[in-house]
């Protein structure tokens, strides 16, 4: 009789441990769903604050993934930073709002690049290379570009900084110690645009002829690629220039953004063309990806931002409000909204926030 009573007591506590530990698995799994955005809508996205007053027509703009900053870098030598407050002042009609306005340039500041650590790197007309203590916005470190710069790109990871321009070479730095590294050289015309791969071990850049190149950041060029149409006559056409470039998501495609307009969806390993975003009229500037990589974004010199379903190759909606050129764009609070700056001396903050699918508290 006690042996079938402490059967019956030991089955009654294991079959708890199952159901206890089933349901810590199914907390897992929760949990394994990854990070949560918030939820967002592009056909109704629209502009929400234009920050005025820069000094100067804008060249680029950085934001930390985890905070409420944002940087934009001027044609006078500045750099402007904008938190959460001074951008809110900017919402009343007329509002203005104070920004931190950092020095550490002789003339204008060409490039900026952050990734949300401890240093932002900026690269000026002035062939310096400024690395900035964040968030308080303090030069530690400066170095010599020995070129004039056009493009610059940050690793994910914050510790690689890469400058390319006029010249057959593009220079790394470390970023923690504020020195150059690895050059990476070839037969190549200006480097227009730069970026790095989601592990920061590849690095892409596109030049004046057309040439996307895929770099090995310890110095070795692994392939080229060229979002270059195809000729429909004998003659063969001029070259068109790779003006942005990015990494899709799944790290088997490339984007190239191009000097008349067209974005080239790309396969990393044959090298063709999978499909292609026609939209913009001008030089693409920028690429971003939202960080659920269901959305891209893009801006150009036909004063435009648009919003593409990447996977269906689909506009989704044309965003205007910028007067003169756009020459970068960023994503900002978790891709519930976006930040662009250009030549009209304005910062645009632009909503994609969804309100029917906002939760609200309940007092």
């Amino acid at each position: 009789m006690r042996s079938w009573l402490f059967i019956l007591v030991f089955g009654f506590f294991a079959a708890l441990l199952t159901t206890s530990q089933a349901q810590q698995k199914g907390k897992g799994k929760e949990k394994d769903k990854g990070p949560m955005y918030p939820p967002i809508n592009p056909a109704i996205a629209k502009l929400e604050i234009t920050v005025t007053g820069l000094d100067g027509p804008g060249f680029a703009i950085a934001t930390g993934k985890e905070n409420d900053l944002i940087v934009a870098a001027c044609e006078n030598g500045t750099l402007l930073a904008y938190n959460k407050i001074a951008l809110e002042a900017f919402k009343p009609k007329d509002g203005i709002g104070k920004p931190n306005v950092w020095k550490g340039h002789q003339g204008p500041v060409r490039e900026i690049a952050w990734t949300g650590g401890p240093t932002l790197v900026s690269v000026g007309a002035d062939k310096k290379v400024n690395f900035w203590k964040m968030p308080e916005g303090k030069v530690a470190q400066t170095a010599n570009a020995d070129f004039r710069v056009l493009a610059a790109a940050m690793s994910p990871d914050g510790k690689t900084f890469a400058i390319g321009g006029e010249s057959d070479t593009i220079q790394l730095f470390d970023v923690a110690a504020g020195k150059a590294t690895t050059k990476l050289t070839d037969k190549m015309d200006w480097t227009r645009c730069l970026a790095f791969s989601a592990d920061g071990k590849q690095l892409l850049s596109g030049d004046e002829l057309g040439v996307v190149r895929l770099w090995d950041v310890s110095g070795k060029k692994i392939k080229d690629f060229s979002a270059q149409p195809a000729p429909k006559a004998k003659v063969t056409p001029d070259p068109i220039a790779a003006t942005s470039v990015a990494f899709a998501p799944d790290g088997k495609t490339i984007l190239i953004g191009t000097e008349n307009g067209p974005i080239a969806f790309v396969n990393l390993g044959d090298g063709k063309i999978l499909r292609t975003l026609v939209g913009h009229t001008s030089p693409v500037t920028g690429m971003v990806f939202h960080p659920s990589g269901t959305l891209l974004a893009t801006c150009s010199k036909d004063r435009t931002v648009k919003l593409w379903n990447p996977a269906a190759a689909a506009p989704l909606k044309s965003l205007d409000g910028h007067d003169a050129w756009i020459e970068g764009i960023v994503f900002i609070e978790q891709g519930a909204k976006l930040a662009t700056v250009s030549a009209d001396r304005t910062v645009r903050i632009w909503d994609l926030t969804d309100p029917t699918k906002i939760k609200t508290k309940k007092k």
